[in-house]
């Protein structure tokens, strides 16, 4: 299922509503899979966003240790670790149906 995904914190800072509002969601299918993490060196919940077109680029990193975090009538919460330039950060994403 398609979903706009936007990321509620940059490199674990949490971004105000007003930024998370303005920024442009990205668009992709979010998929959700219980499999060995390299990173952590154990099974992990990881959330993937596929991207529309197949052959293109991951649009953002994986979040490890993915769990639903908050939950509404139109919108969800996905949170986890994500890694970035080798750190791990703490991350969320904000997604709402198309």
């Amino acid at each position: 299922m398609y979903f706009k995904i936007v990321p509620m914190r940059d490199r674990g800072i949490a971004r105000s509503w007003e930024e998370i509002g303005r920024d442009r969601p990205i668009r992709g299918d979010v998929n959700i899979r219980h499999e060995m993490c390299k990173i952590m060196n154990r099974d992990s919940n990881i959330a993937r966003i596929r991207p529309v077109m197949p052959l293109d680029p991951e649009l953002l990193p994986p979040l490890i240790d993915a769990f639903l975090s908050g939950m509404a009538t139109n919108a969800f919460t996905l949170s986890g670790i994500e890694e970035v330039d080798g750190r791990l950060y703490a991350q969320s994403w904000y997604c709402r149906p198309e």
